[in-house]
């Protein structure tokens, strides 16, 4: 299939160039050095840090026992494992 070359904007073929999807070495080179030089960048993130530290730290990780030595796991339930909190308060 034929593209345009997002360099040079010159045709460019997949089945054909080695290169792909750029049109010759020099233009691959040309993407890599604008890499390079941050003239490309990414995106601003599309998520609120401050949020994914808050969900970070009240993640809880919950065991399940699959191999049935555990009554309880073996019937649906599970333990929790809150490192808020004591064995105490479980």
């Amino acid at each position: 299939m034929i593209y345009r070359c997002p360099i040079c904007r010159g045709a460019t073929d997949s089945e054909k160039d080695k290169d792909f999807p750029f049109c010759s070495e020099r233009c691959h080179t040309t993407d890599l050095g604008n890499w390079s030089s941050e003239k490309y960048v990414v995106s601003d993130p599309i998520f609120d840090e401050e949020e994914f530290e808050k969900a970070e730290e009240s993640r809880k990780t919950i065991i399940v026992d699959l191999d049935g030595e555990n009554e309880a796991a073996a019937s649906g339930g599970g333990r929790y494992n809150d490192p808020g909190r004591d064995d105490a308060e479980r």
